[in-house]
């Protein structure tokens, strides 16, 4: 979008009144009253047509609005590296995990916050496909998918309840999320739902150490918030088992892989995530409930080139590949629509 704070400056500095640039452009005077003040947005011709009834070229006239900026979730600290990505007209943005320097390689951000505004490194504005969940399958995706460009896919971690609710603020175009039969809140936008995969959730700990539903009462637990729906089924089977109490102690995690990694660093004796995490690093695994996982992608961005793009891969048989060497994974239908 773009405004015409110029056109008025121009046309007053010439001494020429809306009925006679309408005349001189060939267009109604209130095409050029609502131009100027913001009320229409001219098409590429009227614009050219006011240009050169003005003697100036287009740029003079119109020049860019404003960018919208919203943090995903909470605003990340000034000086925190940041990804961002358009939604619409508005550049959503969230923090890069850990400062980007987790792993032996740094990840390049698209801008940092400075005095509470985006402060990007590169122009244009980075483009992509911005979805929020908490399945790691998700970064993997990003791998396989274009850097840069509308196919480019920013995943964002957020517990399922988390990301439904961004979701309906609009600020991601799509989500992922998990349960044992997911589906729209009545106040959730229109969305396409696309089957991903299938994996249990439950509790993991090292080898060595006993695996029991009623030891999570007494030994420092790394626990999801209380929306994500791996917790949810912990608080469920503890119910079930005549407990739940109890509140849990130890440290609230934002994702499946930081669960099983405390849990791997000897942080917490019990991890609430997913089969594949413990897997991955190498810990024992009770499984609570098998979930369905799925991508929900809003109506509106359904014809979106990242959405096309996103589910290929998912369909795909190098993502399949991959997934089914980490294991943990039930990926049979993986692409295909939900009704």
């Amino acid at each position: 979008m773009k405004t015409a704070e110029g056109l008025k400056r121009v046309r007053l500095l010439l001494g020429l009144s809306q009925a006679d640039l309408a005349s001189a452009a060939g267009l109604s005077r209130a095409l050029v009253s609502a131009v100027e003040t913001g009320r229409h947005t001219p098409s590429v011709d009227a614009a050219l047509a006011l240009a050169g009834a003005l003697g100036v070229a287009v740029e003079d006239l119109f020049t860019p609005a404003p960018v919208q900026e919203r943090p995903i979730f909470g605003a990340p600290l000034d000086g925190a590296p940041v990804l961002a990505a358009r939604v619409g007209d508005v550049l959503v943005y969230d923090a890069v995990p850990e400062q980007g320097v987790a792993g032996p390689h740094w990840r390049a951000p698209d801008g940092v916050v400075r005095d509470g505004r985006i402060k990007l490194f590169d122009r244009p504005r980075p483009d992509g496909f911005v979805v929020a969940g908490c399945d790691p399958a998700l970064g993997l995706a990003a791998g396989l998918l274009p850097d840069r460009g509308p196919a480019r896919l920013l995943a964002v971690a957020a517990s399922s309840a988390a990301a439904r609710d961004a979701l309906e603020r609009g600020v991601v175009h799509a989500i992922v999320v998990h349960g044992t039969g997911p589906s729209p809140s009545s106040g959730a936008p229109a969305s396409r739902r696309v089957h991903l995969a299938r994996w249990e959730v439950g509790l993991a700990a090292l080898p060595q150490m006993p695996l029991e539903l009623g030891r999570s009462e007494s030994v420092a637990v790394a626990r999801r918030d209380p929306g994500a729906e791996s917790q949810q089924a912990l608080e469920r089977a503890r119910a079930a088992a005549g407990g739940g109490m109890r509140p849990l102690r130890g440290p609230v995690v934002a994702g499946h892989l930081e669960a099983a990694r405390l849990v791997a660093l000897g942080v917490a004796e019990l991890g609430v995530t997913m089969r594949p995490a413990a897997m991955a690093f190498g810990l024992s695994f009770l499984g609570l409930e098998e979930h369905d996982v799925q991508l929900w992608v809003a109506d509106q961005w359904w014809d979106h080139p990242g959405a096309q793009a996103l589910i290929e891969v998912i369909a795909s048989g190098g993502f399949r590949r991959r997934l089914e060497h980490l294991g943990g994974y039930d990926l049979a239908g993986a692409g295909e629509p939900v009704a």
